[in-house]
């Protein structure tokens, strides 16, 4: 150990080549003391200054080696109004820590790339058929590995991903799975990083991660296979506008996609599905057949992903629809989602979240009655929801919309007020669509009188005007000791003939019976 900790300028030589500019070959001094030596600053002039000034830091050591971090070729880009890849979206810190590539060059690069290309050629010729061999696919996949490492190391996008493409199909042919998705997976990040066409990226990205679903799939891993057709499906929005609609074909794949994690037999808000039919539908078998529905169910369950994690890429999936205006089949998303969790059986924090946004979903959609319905007869049946913050900010917001109160929804959504903590908790694109969370049919309750009767029929109203403007009072009339039976008869006339009048305004007169009377029924 002790030897090793002194050569430890000759053993980094060894691994990553020569600090001279010159070809490489020549070893790098050891010590600042034979650095700095009047013989080394002689025998080479152009590099004096550096050979004379003191050993930097292995750290800052990186000659032949160059950093690509901010490159235009390698890094995709940073526009937020923009559709990143999506690596990018669900790959969270990896594909952040995958942005910074050492790419070497000069002379180092020329002797990686010669390797690169006689891992080519083994790979060739250990795919050829000669008299007394055959074929090695197993071995023609680890040469264009190695090729495709070195490619790596030299910054090479598209011959890297070409030579992972070759390898992946090589080991597909020998069941390899878990290798083949793992080198398409890499080859679908260069696609999303490389410089070709927006068109051919897409399809690229699409094609590859498809083919990493399939590898999966094969090898019986449905969470990792789920993930792979999520980001095969928004491989196909890749570099469009943040906050644009998504075409039909698109948002089908998602659909598609959002079924594998959770089958629509399970999931509470298939109906909210916008394109497709489930995979676990019989077009031929009848609607009511229960049989058959029980069937589908059982298959169902065995189908659904409940891995560690899986609910968040379906929440991310239907943030990513929010943003987009697309809310119905967000919801499918999200419901997707909560019936992952449900199934899994532990959850309590995060189910209470995702219960609080389908009712933030559906209250924006301006559906208070499913929300209503959904809060009553599931939300509230889970126990470990009844006693939690996201309980009670779904509570307020569904009375405040099923009243139609204004004042008390401003302040469940308040920033400041008792549900900030379970909002600050929420997706960014659900905390925004609680903003347009609106109430309609009603304003102020002083208010409601005035706006009751401007919306009355014009005929109602002034049919009602008359009668209820200005009330008469009649004058005092004597006690019924001092009437006469004829003032009596006088009065009872008079209010029968005020009472046809107001008859007769209200369109309830004779006329009508006068009508039914010219009907002849002979």
């Amino acid at each position: 150990m002790a030897h090793y900790k002194r050569d430890q300028a000759s053993n980094r030589d060894a691994l990553f080549g020569g600090a001279s500019s010159g070809g490489g070959g020549k070893p790098r001094p050891s010590s600042t003391r034979s650095a700095a030596s009047p013989t080394a600053a002689a025998s080479s002039p152009a590099s004096s200054p550096t050979v004379a000034a003191p050993r930097p830091s292995p750290r800052n050591n990186t000659t032949g080696i160059h950093s690509t971090l901010g490159s235009s070729s390698n890094t995709p880009t940073n526009d937020p109004q923009i559709t990143p890849g999506p690596s990018s979206i669900f790959g969270g810190k990896i594909a952040s820590r995958n942005r910074l590539v050492s790419i070497l060059n000069g002379q180092a690069k020329i002797d990686k790339m010669a390797e690169a290309e006689d891992y080519r050629l083994k790979a060739k010729q250990a795919m050829t058929r000669g008299i007394f061999s055959k074929p090695d696919p197993i071995s023609a996949a680890n040469f264009y590995k190695r090729a495709a490492d070195a490619y790596k190391a030299c910054g090479e996008n598209r011959l890297e991903r070409l030579h992972r493409i070759a390898s992946g199909d090589l080991q597909m042919g020998q069941d390899a799975y878990a290798t083949a998705a793992a080198e398409y997976t890499r080859a679908a990040e260069l696609a999303e990083i490389s410089e070709e066409t927006l068109a051919r990226k897409r399809q690229e990205c699409h094609k590859l991660h498809s083919d990493a679903a399939t590898a999966w799939t094969n090898m019986g891993e449905k969470g990792r296979a789920a993930e792979s057709t999520v980001k095969a499906a928004f491989g196909l929005i890749m570099g469009q506008e943040l906050t644009a609609a998504i075409d039909k074909k698109a948002l089908a794949r998602i659909e598609e996609s959002i079924e594998t994690f959770v089958p629509d037999p399970l999931n509470r808000k298939r109906n909210y599905r916008r394109n497709g039919i489930s995979a676990y539908d019989d077009p031929n078998a009848d609607p009511n057949d229960q049989l058959a529905q029980r069937n589908a169910l059982e298959l169902a369950k065995q189908n659904i992903v409940t891995d560690a994690f899986a609910h968040e890429t379906l929440f991310q999936i239907g943030a990513e629809l929010i943003r987009r205006r697309h809310y119905e089949s967000a919801l499918y998303a999200l419901g997707a989602g909560t019936a992952s969790l449900e199934a899994e059986g532990f959850a309590t924090v995060s189910l209470s979240r995702a219960y609080v946004s389908e009712t933030i979903l559906t209250l924006a959609m301006g559906d208070t009655v499913a929300a209503l319905q959904d809060f009553q007869r599931v939300h509230l049946q889970r126990t470990s929801y009844l006693s939690s913050r996201e309980c009670a900010l779904g509570e307020d917001l569904i009375r405040a919309c099923d009243a139609m109160d204004l004042d008390a929804l401003d302040v469940a959504r308040s920033k400041t007020g008792p549900h900030r903590a379970a909002l600050a908790n929420l997706e960014p694109a659900l905390r925004g669509l609680v903003v347009d969370i609106r109430v309609s049919g009603r304003a102020k309750k002083e208010k409601k009188n005035v706006d009751v009767v401007s919306k009355k029929p014009a005929k109602t109203a002034a049919a009602v005007a008359p009668a209820a403007a200005s009330p008469r009072k009649s004058p005092p009339t004597p006690s019924k000791a001092e009437k006469s039976s004829e003032d009596i008869l006088k009065e009872t006339a008079a209010s029968f003939e005020e009472m046809d009048d107001i008859m007769n305004q209200m369109g309830l007169g004779d006329g009508e019976e006068d009508d039914d009377d010219e009907i002849d029924l002979t």
